[in-house]
């Protein structure tokens, strides 16, 4: 195995046994841990599924094994390329490579695998991430060149309205608002879950408690009987129940309208060097939140070399976003379940995806005292919609201020519009959660797909979870 994906399966491992350590002992669960260890993830889940399993069918050793080979499964789907799998992908992609190639490539951490019974299984967008970390790949495949430059158009149209209306609104006021209307519809696969059995979905669903975001006018649901999260629940969600019907896929869908406001705060609100008064309510804000959210040595060196005495909250704020923007790299993510460190995962790699690098991101600024938290949603952007993680920061004398580091620096060459995403946030946004890892309204029974966010939705019966691969999910927007 990899170091890489051997410190995700470690750790993961551990943090599933902690809770178990009165039974560390029993020889069958050393022998499951162990091939959790090892990469044996077939026998771990066929020692699960055993019915005549030395393991009691209840109590924490049951439920420590079937933890562990829920795992093994997750680590399946994410990883499900075999070698020949890579090369003939690269092929298609008129990439000249064999075996060698892909050793060099593993070699310097760009193509992405674990060891899975006995042999290498890549990580299911390798390839494609392989073209964004490897320097002669990305000048060669271009990719994310003309996504990246059409997002870039879209934004750049509405920083310039942003800044001339808050010319004249101020800062931090809200404006430029954007109307949409979204259909969101999840599907269950048919017969995944047996006839007559309950099926339970939560859906993302707009916050009302932010100023940037207001009017939220559910239109339809269906199935009926839903419930909407009370607007302070911290990942907001509508809820639905249906009974599974053999042979048919369980469609759950809600149609609403909402609109979003841009707001931007100008540096110069920030720049005077002044002793930080965050109120008490923010301190949460700046503590460590295992596991990811956690002041490590690599962290501390990070902050440190980046912050000097003296520094305003916002220069601090500033400096860890131009690091992340000229060091760390947009890459395709393993599910954020997998991963037990997060930002550690980024500084080892340098690469991750927004949610990653924000995790990151808040990690710096709470070790160096700025109250950051998370949100998240989507991002609307007109051909652009995808799901999306930012941050909000607390600088006085502003209150919260929205950040978005994975927005990085815009291409002009005006401070106010580069650097626009460090103090600003544009109305193409629909934001669900203001936090992370929270609990689900009503509270889930099972463990979620999506420990840490809350985008695409969760699904569970009374026998189980139901994790991504059983379900598939899809945004429409209308633009008002």
């Amino acid at each position: 195995m990899n170091r890489i994906m051997h410190i995700f399966v470690l750790a993961g491992l551990l943090a599933v046994a902690a809770g178990c350590a009165n039974h560390s002992n029993n020889n069958g669960m050393e022998e499951a841990r162990e091939l959790l260890r090892s990469g044996q993830l077939s026998r771990l889940i066929e020692m699960a599924e055993d019915e005549n399993s030395v393991i009691a069918p209840d109590g924490p050793q049951r439920r420590e094994l079937d933890s562990l080979a829920d795992r093994a499964r997750r680590f399946m789907i994410d990883f499900p390329h075999k070698e020949g799998d890579v090369l003939e992908r690269l092929a298609n992609d008129s990439v000249d490579a064999d075996e060698d190639h892909l050793r060099k490539w593993e070699e310097a951490g760009e193509l992405e695998y674990m060891w899975i019974d006995g042999e290498r299984r890549y990580f299911r967008w390798a390839h494609r991430n392989l073209y964004r970390i490897n320097d002669s790949l990305r000048r060669e495949k271009q990719i994310d060149i003309e996504r990246d430059r059409s997002l870039a158009e879209v934004c750049m149209g509405e920083i310039g309205k942003i800044l001339d209306k808050t010319a004249v609104a101020g800062a931090g006021a809200a404006i430029n608002p954007k109307t949409m209307a979204i259909r969101y519809t999840i599907t269950l696969d048919a017969d995944a879950v047996p006839p007559g059995e309950v099926i339970r979905c939560w859906m993302p669903y707009p916050r009302e408690d932010t100023p940037r975001q207001d009017m939220v006018n559910l239109i339809s649901a269906d199935p009926a009987g839903y419930i909407v999260a009370p607007p302070e629940t911290k990942q907001r969600t509508v809820y639905f129940e249906q009974t599974a019907v053999e042979g048919e896929p369980a469609v759950f869908s809600m149609e609403l309208q909402f609109r979003s406001w841009s707001q931007y705060f100008p540096p110069a609100l920030f720049t005077a060097r002044r002793e930080s008064h965050a109120p008490v309510h923010t301190e949460a804000y700046t503590a460590e939140r295992q596991p990811h959210i956690v002041f490590s040595d690599e962290i501390k060196e990070l902050a440190g070399s980046l912050v000097t005495p003296g520094m305003s909250d916002y220069e601090k704020v500033r400096a860890f976003y131009l690091w992340i923007n000229d060091n760390i790299i947009w890459t395709s993510a393993i599910e954020y379940g997998l991963m037990p460190d997060i930002p550690g995962y980024v500084l080892s790699n340098r690469r991750g995806d927004c949610g990653m690098q924000t995790m990151l991101f808040l990690a710096l600024c709470r070790y160096a005292g700025v109250p950051a938290r998370w949100q998240s949603g989507w991002m609307m952007h007109p051909g652009h919609v995808n799901l999306h993680d930012w941050s909000e920061v607390w600088l006085e004398p502003a209150g919260w201020v929205p950040v978005d580091v994975s927005f990085k620096l815009q291409p002009s060459g005006i401070a106010g519009v580069s650097e626009f995403y460090i103090t600003g946030m544009d109305s193409y946004r629909l934001t669900v959660n203001n936090d992370y890892g929270m609990r689900l309204y009503p509270p889930k029974d099972h463990p979620r797909s999506e420990p840490l966010d809350f985008q695409r939705g969760e699904l569970e019966w009374d026998g189980g979870n139901l994790y991504f691969d059983k379900w598939s999910y899809r945004m429409e927007v209308e633009y008002q």
